[in-house]
């Protein structure tokens, strides 16, 4: 029993020997050789190169130049043209519009019995007058301007025909106006409707 003891126990190091020997005998692998565990916070060296690095230049930029523009010159507002002056008419020609001031006179004498321009056979008894451009039958109140008196006269004539006078009476016209000692005075006119004259 004890020799089987001491050959069990020499055979299990026999094996135990050959064991650790072919452990031993397998070639080691240098350091230097084996790849080397790279961590989170290793870099792969970069490789070295030889070849001429050419440099690269940026542009610089250019600055845009804006053109200087000539100044633009002040707009003026153009006044707006004056309106046409309104034709003057004389007043031996007032057509009835408005009012119309200016010298009257009296006919008689030679033109007593003759045909007025519209017609009639003139006697200066009525109140008739003579106008250049008013028509027949229009009324006209006549004002003396120094006295005030008026009276309203029918147009049935034409005249009169020496500058600045307005208007030519019939005597019986005049009379009312107390002009007759005058002959001419200044006055006012009016066209007015029929029913304001006397007869």
């Amino acid at each position: 029993m004890q020799r089987w003891n001491r050959f069990a126990v020499a055979g299990a190091l026999s094996i135990l020997v050959g064991v650790a020997g072919c452990a031993s005998s397998a070639p080691e692998t240098p350091a230097a050789d084996r790849p080397a565990k790279l961590g989170p916070t290793t870099r792969r060296a970069l490789p070295v190169t030889t070849r001429p690095v050419k440099a690269v230049v940026m542009p610089r930029p250019v600055a845009r130049v804006r053109p200087v523009l000539p100044a633009r010159p002040a707009t003026v507002a153009k006044p707006a043209p004056a309106p046409a002056p309104a034709p003057v008419v004389a007043a031996e020609f007032w057509d009835g519009h408005g009012k119309c001031e200016g010298i009257a006179s009296f006919y008689a004498g030679k033109f007593l019995g003759r045909r007025t321009a519209s017609g009639e056979k003139y006697t200066g008894r009525k109140l008739t007058a003579a106008h250049r451009v008013l028509a027949f039958n229009t009324y006209v109140k006549v004002t003396n301007l120094d006295s005030g008196l008026s009276v309203v006269v029918r147009i049935n004539d034409r005249g009169p025909y020496i500058d600045g006078r307005v208007i030519d009476l019939s005597p019986a016209a005049a009379r009312k106006l107390h002009m007759i000692k005058d002959g001419v005075v200044k006055v006012k006119l009016e066209v007015v409707a029929p029913w304001m004259a006397e007869d």
